[in-house]
């Protein structure tokens, strides 16, 4: 991809829009449900969209992040 990116034959990147998912087991991966254990997905995939982000961009600083997500009950 740094190759494509580099050449420029894919032309001059704009913007990027990165989604990641993956199901969670609550069983096995509490902390992401618990607000007490740092709660939150970001920690264990949400750093991959940021990183493809920085490799596309070279570690620009972005004009502008725009995310969406949701609460589960444990908050």
């Amino acid at each position: 991809m740094r190759q494509e990116l580099t050449s420029g034959s894919i032309g001059d990147v704009k913007g990027l829009l990165a989604i990641f998912g993956a199901a969670v087991d609550r069983n096995k991966a509490a902390r992401v449900f618990e607000m007490e254990q740092g709660g939150g997905i970001m920690k264990d995939i949400g750093v991959y969209p940021v990183q493809l982000a920085c490799l596309v961009f070279y570690n620009e600083k972005p004009e502008r992040i725009c995310v969406s997500g949701q609460l589960w009950d444990t908050g």
